[in-house]
């Protein structure tokens, strides 16, 4: 589904595999946000329908990664990171249950926003080229290979 550097967010069948790390706010209830309170109004924003889970792969070579499992009405869907050097799940398991919930809830919005820019440029990337004239084609062994010119490769070409 989506890319953000060698992670991604992809749709999965159940979330099997994953050793669950913490599942803040289990409740629907407790996922309501309450901001801005006066005397007139109270503003309220629910995530009732989106479940978060903080957990680990199990499987052979998720070693050192992290993953955000995010349960929602579009299915279930997984976003898995590498935690390198830094201590992410210790930091993130550290905060209190509505925080942890607050930025696991962040970091996969804010994953799934950024590929869809990602995606976005690279179409438009495609079609620029398309109309300008520069995507190229050749053969090699048997095999097909398409890339785009850049503008100084294509006035090196026609001159």
């Amino acid at each position: 589904m989506t890319v953000i550097g060698h992670n991604h967010i992809r749709r999965v069948e159940s979330f099997d595999g994953y050793e669950i790390l913490a599942h803040p706010l289990p409740s629907r209830d407790d996922r309501v946000f309450h901001r801005g309170e006066s005397d007139t109004s109270r503003v309220s924003i629910t995530y009732a329908s989106h479940d978060v889970r903080i957990a680990r792969p199990t499987g052979i070579g998720s070693k050192g990664r992290l993953a955000i499992l995010m349960h929602h009405g579009g299915g279930r869907h997984v976003l898995e990171f590498y935690e390198s050097a830094l201590p992410i799940a210790t930091a993130i398991l550290a905060l209190p249950e509505r925080e942890q919930y607050a930025l696991a809830y962040t970091i996969f919005e804010q994953a799934d926003e950024c590929s869809d820019g990602a995606r976005a440029a690279e179409a438009k990337r495609w079609a620029d080229a398309f109309v300008d004239g520069r995507i190229r084609k050749r053969r090699s062994c048997g095999r097909r290979y398409v890339h785009i010119e850049t503008p100084d490769e294509k006035a090196r070409r026609l001159s």
